[in-house]
């Protein structure tokens, strides 16, 4: 669990534009490179996915995702996955990415990030498969190429092109889950990549994204005084949007649209 947490509360500073002093860096990588699973672990994980151990491509080779009572955990912005591809492939991916980031000349690390890309290029998920979960796993992939190929238009568009339209059919109804597609995380990818094409997709649904900032959302407690989990994560939603919204040029000073939490409702807004 150790370093799931210390997963989520990196991408939580990153997201909130919190500095991450060289401190915690440190102490992040310690945490990660230490957690790396033995062969043997790998080996029995993948058996109890069923595929064949030896050759498997599809499940991770390095990070096997943390259980909280045979319970998946969320994803690093608030999404509860429902299959095993997607769960364990985004907290691999998110872990070395997160590595590559703060520490890329790492021999061991880049060892890691060549044995990926190459697992990746077997899956088809790392090649826009669009079934399901699948197609959410490669919003993860797109994020690990962002950071580790940023390069490699090829590969990139080959994920977001059928992502990108997807994301133009969303409308009206619930933001945080559209066409099975978690919208932050898809938006987090977006920020991430932030080149011409991105932009344009999210110039496209500006006013939506806007209308999505300056909305109310819960942070928490619903009206019946209990809390909800999943909301909690909306404050870190409004910021992800944020971000989005800044990779466009008129809304490039994204430090200036506060977004806070009211003190008469509890639900957060934007001043966008």
């Amino acid at each position: 669990m150790e370093k799931y947490k210390t997963l989520m509360e990196m991408n939580r500073k990153i997201v909130f534009g919190e500095e991450i002093s060289d401190t915690e860096k440190e102490e992040a990588v310690s945490i990660l490179l230490n957690g790396i699973c033995d062969k043997e672990d790998i080996l029995k994980y993948k058996r109890r996915m069923k595929v064949k151990a030896e050759t498997d491509n599809m499940y991770p080779n390095y990070y096997i995702p943390p259980q909280n009572g045979n319970k998946k955990l969320r994803l690093i912005q608030g999404y509860l996955p429902k299959t095993n591809i997607l769960y364990a492939n985004h907290y691999e991916l998110e872990v070395i990415r997160l590595l590559y980031m703060f520490i890329p000349e790492n021999q061991t690390v880049d060892e890691m990030v060549k044995n990926t890309l190459q697992r990746l290029k077997g899956t088809c998920f790392g090649n826009s498969c669009a079934q399901g979960e699948c197609l959410t796993t490669g919003i993860s992939v797109l994020r690990f190429l962002a950071v580790v190929q940023p390069d490699n238009t090829e590969w990139i568009d080959q994920l977001l092109n059928p992502l990108g339209e997807i994301f133009l059919s969303f409308g009206n109804g619930q933001a945080a889950i559209q066409k099975g597609i978690p919208m932050s995380y898809l938006l987090m990818a977006f920020t991430d990549i932030n080149n011409e094409k991105t932009k344009e997709l999210i110039m496209q649904k500006k006013e939506w994204l806007l209308g999505l900032l300056r909305r109310g959302w819960i942070t928490g407690k619903l009206s019946n005084g209990k809390i909800s989990e999943g909301d909690t994560y909306n404050l870190m939603g409004k910021y992800i949007i944020r971000n989005a919204i800044g990779t466009l040029p008129e809304y490039e000073d994204v430090s200036k649209y506060e977004i806070y939490v009211s003190g008469s409702d509890e639900r957060c807004y934007c001043n966008i």
